[in-house]
């Protein structure tokens, strides 16, 4: 398992890391989109590479909302694009040669888990002992700091995808998206479907107790895409890594060469489930709209 470098953040622990490649993957894809942006024209004489590269993405991601979601797919065209691009780019940061670091003084440092626990055995060693052997515990707590020290590794970049947080607030949001979808166009009905008691005019109270699966359903949908994102990202660099270790060239490439396909596979799967979970609430809550009208 990938080990992060970790800060506080208001008095949270957080993946310093992670953030890092976040907030840097993002400044990527929005200086590529600028790059791209400001080659398209109306005129067909300064028709070029970035404006069929920008028309190409677009009609990519517009056929996927409009075959999934239908006529209401415009307006996700502009969520599906950034979830695939973003997923695609933090997942191909993870393959970057980031064991390189190790040829370079400053680059940062992880302690492993022995040197953390020759420090946990030096401090309790400080608290057990008698005032008469104090020189001798903080001799023992002084050793194992610089075990520790000696232990320490070097880190090794990861795509963000490879820690749970990111896929998870992924999904998360992909699944407000979907709630909110059903309830924008089924309004009160839809909302309802959620919970135990319903109230409808002219049927008074009733209860409902197909909740349930809807609730499971709700909760289900996130875990899935957070753990096929997450495990796959990480059996991914795993497999790279082992590969690298094993042999230097030939095949490290070829590995990468997989994993290239794989990062679009992911990304794919993950933007057109998206679809697919936001085309089911719609069509359900458009459903709900006409049957109240018949």
């Amino acid at each position: 398992m990938t080990q992060h470098i970790t800060g506080e953040i208001l008095g949270q622990s957080v993946h310093i890391d992670t953030l890092y490649y976040a907030w840097g993957s993002m400044a990527v894809i929005l200086a590529v989109a600028i790059f791209l942006s400001a080659g398209l024209s109306n005129d067909p004489e300064k028709y070029g590479a970035r404006q069929l590269i920008s028309e190409s993405l677009y009609s990519f991601f517009r056929s996927l909302a409009s075959e999934q979601i239908g006529k209401r797919g415009e307006k996700y065209i502009a969520l599906i694009g950034s979830i695939f691009i973003f997923i695609l780019v933090n997942y191909y940061a993870g393959l970057l040669p980031w064991k390189m670091g190790e040829f370079f003084p400053w680059w940062p440092k992880l302690p492993s888990e022995h040197g953390h626990e020759a420090t946990a055995h030096a401090e309790h060693a400080v608290d057990a002992h008698t005032a008469a052997v104090t020189e001798t515990a903080h001799a023992a707590h002084s050793a194992g700091e610089s075990i520790a020290s000696h232990a320490a590794h070097i880190w090794h970049g990861a795509s963000t995808c490879a820690d749970i947080n990111v896929p998870a607030a992924l999904a998360i949001l992909v699944v407000v998206v979907y709630f909110f979808s059903g309830a924008m166009i089924g309004g009160w009905k839809y909302v309802q479907m959620f919970l135990p008691i319903n109230y409808n005019k002219g049927k008074g109270i009733s209860l409902n107790l197909m909740c349930l699966i809807e609730i499971m359903d709700l909760a289900i949908r996130p875990l899935t895409l957070t753990l096929r994102l997450f495990a796959n990202t990480v059996a991914g660099e795993t497999l790279l890594a082992t590969f690298i270790g094993l042999v230097a060239l030939v095949l490290p490439i070829v590995v990468l060469g997989f994993e290239m396909f794989v990062g679009v596979l992911q990304a794919f799967l993950f933007t057109i489930l998206t679809c697919v979970y936001v085309g089911g609430a719609v069509q359900h809550a458009e459903h709900l709209v006409h049957g109240d009208h018949h």
